[in-house]
């Protein structure tokens, strides 16, 4: 494949005024970049005059199994979000309905340019038949894919300050959960990973332990030694609220009431391992992160929809943390797009800073690409455009008034586009959206899924909602109380006012 004539986009060139270059691809490598490439005899040409070609983005944090929840959750802290989230029935969801919603989030992602996606996928107990409908839809639909599943052995009334001082006998009961085995868990992970292993096209592996709150040290200790083994990275949810931090104070005593250090003590940090989201870190955790080259991957839309607060993204970056951008939940952060949460990391550390810095719009594309990349530590394969990498990119139409006039591509692709100049996507050297098309699997017949297991979804979830509504309000009063703590860290531009 050749496409020739757009303006590529070069982290290390002209970021606002992208030379006019052709890209030659050998079946999933780009082999050359460079002007006036002459087509060679049996070659695709892809005309990509008056487009902007970029590096596929990489959301190294989303969950596929709530995408049918987008717009159904609002105005709710974490803690109580986690009812609404998860099915309760979700190990007897249908075989259409996950094969369908995880072709819905990996067809979004693709239509706002996003190539790679990394699911901690949710789902308990864990089951090889569910992993394998997953596995294939992904592979069906044609994105790069880094696969973990979530896993933890501690009950939630364990890992959630108050929960058991608080909550009624008959709320604890509903909400409070159990512990389960750590070690047939890890035991299934790496099952799967040598099962199953490189045979699905464009399939990474990752691990996922949902949070060091959440799991044991056994746990945690096992984790770090089957990603030492097989090389693999680690996603795990860190103080992403200030219930985890307070958590950490009250039960992490011996760890100087801290998560990351327990982290730390059980061999889980390091160039392998990414906290996600990692709101409410203190400075000393966060130089301990930039001194053992761990990774942070940045979740502002779900950080602030789940009125978490903001992540102290300067401090991370004067750290030298490693970082990465993600989209999370379609019931936290509603969205899969990248250019949304590149504008927010540029933007809200004016909250906290009012003096100019080196954090730009070319920033947040790298962390966006290759920080992503990174982060699952396919930096060598994914991220630029560069020969030797793999084709993974979009070509983004300049006639969007988003891009008109081009003044600075980096610019304008964070803080002016939203994803509607997205025009074609090619994975892997494959194309997949084409005209704003998905080439892969049939548009009509996955409109049509959508609506026949939605259906089923939203008469269930009505079910959920009224099952919940007992619930909340007493898990909203723990987490008043987790408010009411202080933890020497403060993450909101104004300080907590508990009368509203």
């Amino acid at each position: 494949m050749l496409i020739r004539g757009g303006r590529v986009y070069d982290h290390d060139g002209d970021v606002h005024q992208p030379p006019v270059a052709d890209i030659r691809i050998d079946r999933d490598c780009i082999v050359a970049v460079a002007p006036n490439l002459a087509p060679k005899a049996g070659e695709a040409v892809i005309d990509a005059r008056n487009k902007l070609v970029i590096p596929g983005f990489v959301n190294a944090h989303y969950h596929s199994h709530d995408v049918l929840a987008k717009g159904l959750i609002e105005e709710l802290p974490l803690e109580a979000w986690m009812l609404y989230s998860k099915m309760p029935d979700q190990a007897t969801r249908s075989a259409e309905e996950v094969r369908t919603r995880t072709l819905l989030g990996a067809y979004e992602c693709l239509r706002n340019g996003i190539t790679t996606l990394q699911d901690m996928n949710n789902r308990q107990p864990l089951d090889e038949t569910y992993l394998d409908v997953v596995l294939k839809a992904y592979a069906d639909i044609g994105i790069r894919v880094v696969f973990s599943s979530a896993i933890q052995d501690l009950a939630p009334a364990d890992a959630t300050p108050f929960w058991r001082e608080m909550l009624p006998a008959d709320v604890l009961a509903a909400v409070g959960g159990q512990a389960n085995d750590w070690r047939s868990q890890v035991d299934f992970v790496e099952a799967q990973i040598q099962r199953v292993g490189r045979s699905r096209p464009r399939l990474h592996w990752a691990l996922g332990p949902s949070g060091p709150q959440r799991c044991s040290r056994d746990m945690l200790a096992a984790v770090a030694d089957l990603s030492a083994r097989l090389n693999l990275p680690v996603y795990t949810h860190v103080n992403e609220t200030k219930a985890q931090a307070v958590q950490g104070r009250l039960a992490y005593g011996r760890h100087g009431g801290s998560l990351v250090r327990f982290m730390g003590e059980a061999g889980l940090l390091g160039p392998r391992v990414n906290l996600v989201h990692g709101v409410w870190l203190s400075r000393d955790e966060i130089e301990l992160l930039g001194e053992t080259g761990s990774g942070l991957v940045h979740n502002p839309l779900s950080n602030l929809k789940l009125k978490s607060g903001m992540a102290p993204i300067l401090e991370l970056r004067k750290a030298g943390v490693r970082l990465a951008h993600g989209c999370d939940n379609c019931s936290a952060g509603d969205t899969q797009n990248l250019f949304q949460a590149m504008k927010m990391y540029c933007l809200l550390p004016a909250v906290t800073n009012p003096m100019p810095n080196d954090l730009n719009a070319a920033e947040a594309m790298r962390v966006a690409t290759l920080g992503g990349a990174r982060s699952a530590l396919l930096e060598n394969e994914i991220g630029a455009l560069k020969p030797g990498m793999k084709a993974d990119l979009a070509l983004l139409d300049l006639n969007d008034p988003a891009l008109m006039p081009l003044n600075s591509a980096a610019r304008q692709l964070v803080y002016s586009e939203c994803g509607r100049s997205v025009e074609t996507v090619i994975v892997d050297g494959r194309v997949v959206i084409k005209d704003r098309r998905l080439e892969t699997v049939n548009e009509e017949d996955l409109r049509r899924a959508v609506a026949e297991v939605s259906e089923t979804f939203r008469r269930d979830y009505e079910r959920l909602k009224l099952a919940n509504a007992r619930l909340c309000p007493h898990l909203i009063e723990a987490h008043r109380a987790a408010w009411k703590e202080d933890i020497g860290i403060h993450r909101f531009v104004g300080p907590f006012d508990d009368r509203f």
